[in-house]
């Protein structure tokens, strides 16, 4: 299954060629302004549009004009506003990660994560990652993380850089149950390829005991619903402390990635994405006048990321252009007498939404415009020439491309928003060395939680809430 699995992916990527450099940062930024330009116009549109329409019928009705319409959304019923993307509701994963590091640095790790979907199902996604990158930096660093809080002493400064080869898969299940077995069969499957191999006699012979002692290979061999590669970049920039219970820190990051989900009716969204984060503050155990232990929390973490998505139908096709925007601003000063676990910090995240058909020469060309504008030089099938003044133009005036890609997403796309919580508990131990070159081990787990607090699309009149999509 797994060279089947394989051959998919391989198929997937090929003719892939000349997508682009990774030099997609400006994304994130353009991203942002386009889409609150965008909602602060699509009111404001569809209020002109309605006072038009009003003056036109008065119009008429003295018998000063005619052929008065409800304009371009006149045959598109209600449910068609509706995202056709299936929401989350909420989830739950884990991050097992690991590295070695002698000057140069090898990553690698398996992540999951089971959503609960808007239509009841569960989707279970395994993904895996590794990179190659080189770090530099002074200090040391002996610690231990237990349930959140980091104890041990060290003092470190570095920076790295890395390139990050990542892949995995996705599956459909009706009960959560269901989709936790795949992941166990799943990960039995690997065990067998690792001991026995994929397709020989001595594996056929473990599968045939296994069932026979009334074991089942059903989800060993399940093909995926739909699969993903990526390769990207990731830096890093971190000053930190710790002291037996107190740790301080300060990080900065950049990522950026290209891939493709393909799926099994033929159908694939390449994408590309960036992400930027700050983070930093103080936090640890101290005691108070009247003897008492307590934990205190003073930390600032911001996030901001985006995402170009081209959806292809199976002959290849570009069908629809959508760009994702994500925000978080968590600040967070508490104590607490019970631990890290009394604070409250649990970071809440802002999703935004815009899609738009590429059904038109036009549509291409707004998208093509959009790229452009966030310094995409060339998508396949989308960016077939280059304006280089109206490139500039867009540039300049981000909020007015953001109102075209609002009028366009409102008439005949998408435009939808939801908000989530994350929560995360993590186990790790860190023992690094630092005198120029990185020396050093580390072992995490992480845990985390999902779960969306709120959920609304635009309707054609407004935007409206979509109760099943918030827990």
């Amino acid at each position: 299954m797994m060279r089947r699995f394989n051959r998919a992916r391989g198929g997937a990527l090929r003719g892939d060629a000349g997508v682009g450099t990774l030099e997609y940062i400006g994304i994130i930024t353009l991203a942002a302004v386009l889409i609150t330009a965008l909602l602060l116009s699509v009111t404001s549109l569809r209020a002109r549009e309605h006072v038009a329409a009003a003056a036109c019928a008065i119009a008429e009705a003295f018998g000063q004009g005619g052929g008065c319409g409800t304009g371009p959304d006149e045959n598109r019923d209600p449910e068609d506003y509706i995202p056709p993307e299936e929401c989350v509701v909420s989830s739950n994963g884990q991050d097992d990660s690991s590295s070695v590091t002698v000057v140069v640095t090898v990553e690698g790790g398996e992540r999951w994560v089971i959503e609960q979907l808007g239509d009841g199902t569960y989707r279970l996604t395994r993904a895996r990652e590794g990179g190659i990158g080189i770090g530099v930096g002074v200090g040391f660093d002996v610690s231990v993380t237990n349930d959140n809080e980091t104890y041990g002493v060290g003092a470190t400064a570095d920076a790295s850089a890395a390139i990050v080869v990542g892949g995995g898969e996705s599956y459909i299940a009706k009960t959560p149950e269901e989709a936790q077995r795949i992941l166990d069969h799943k990960r039995n499957d690997e065990t067998k390829d690792l001991w026995f191999g994929d397709d020989n006699p001595l594996r056929d012979g473990a599968d045939w005991v296994n069932e026979h002692l009334g074991g089942s290979n059903e989800y060993e061999q399940l093909d995926p619903d739909e699969w993903f590669l990526e390769a990207g970049i990731e830096g890093e920039a971190s000053a930190g402390a710790t002291a037996l219970v107190a740790t301080a820190d300060a990080e900065a990051t950049l990522e950026a990635y290209l891939g493709r989900t393909s799926r099994k009716d033929g159908t694939s969204t390449d994408y590309l994405r960036a992400s930027m984060g700050i983070s930093g503050g103080l936090e640890g155990h101290a005691v108070t006048a009247s003897g008492y232990d307590i934990y205190k929390q003073f930390t600032l973490d911001g996030e901001a990321a985006a995402v170009m998505e081209v959806d292809r139908d199976e002959d290849g096709n570009p069908v629809a252009f959508r760009i994702r925007s994500v925000t978080s601003w968590n600040p967070v000063g508490d104590e607490s007498y019970s631990g890290a676990g009394g604070i409250d910090g649990d970071p809440s995240y802002t999703e935004r939404v815009v899609e738009i058909p590429l059904e038109t020469a036009a549509d291409r060309e707004l998208a093509t415009r959009v790229m452009h504008a966030a310094g995409v030089p060339y998508y396949p099938g989308i960016t077939d020439s280059v304006d280089v003044p109206q490139a500039l133009l867009d540039k300049l005036d981000p909020a007015g491309l953001g109102e075209e890609l609002g009028g366009v997403a409102a008439n005949r796309g998408f435009i939808y928003e939801q908000t989530y919580t994350t929560s995360s508990n993590e186990d790790a131990v860190n023992a690094q060395g630092k005198v120029g070159v990185e020396l050093g081990l580390n072992v995490a787990s992480i845990e985390s939680t999902r779960s969306t607090t709120g959920y609304r699309y635009y309707d054609g009149t407004g935007f409206v809430d979509r109760p099943e999509c918030v827990v």
